[in-house]
């Protein structure tokens, strides 16, 4: 939950809304990526076990969780293989960055809520996370507010 589905906001927030600290942003990115992304894969690990201890049938969420860690080591391979910024071949890295970014935390978000739901957590779980979404949201919006002034 806190790998895949807040601290991959939390690094694409970053990466959006804080380049004015060159190069800050850039390492503040790829930090909070990481350990989201090592999250990520200690959960995909813990999830496998689990199912394995438990003998329950998850297969969606499972499934989910598999194909957020081929997206997020498609990730990690595409930063290994960043053109330069002068390069012709860039926007389309970004582009595909960009996509494959924002795919992952689409569908982190909707497999942490499916996993709530499985796990029979209830309300209180959804409501905590769906709080943490939103708080997320606002400062995007406002983020996202200011930079358009900016402009």
């Amino acid at each position: 939950m806190v790998g895949w589905g807040i601290l991959m906001i939390i690094g694409a927030i970053v990466a959006r809304y804080f380049r004015q600290w060159d190069p800050l942003w850039f390492y503040l990115h790829i930090c909070i990526q990481s350990l989201g992304f090592l999250l990520g894969i200690a959960g995909v690990i813990c999830g496998i076990v689990l199912e394995n201890r438990l003998g329950v049938d998850v297969s969606t969420h499972k499934g989910l969780g598999v194909f957020l860690l081929v997206l997020g080591c498609l990730q990690v391979m595409a930063f290994l293989a960043r053109p330069e910024k002068s390069s012709k071949v860039r926007k389309y890295w970004n582009w595909y960055h960009y996509s494959a970014g924002r795919i992952l935390i689409i569908f982190a978000v909707a497999n942490v809520f499916y996993g709530i739901h499985l796990g029979g957590e209830g309300r209180e779980w959804k409501g905590g996370y769906g709080g943490v979404l939103a708080i997320l949201f606002v400062i995007a919006l406002i983020l996202e507010v200011r930079m358009w002034m900016r402009k």
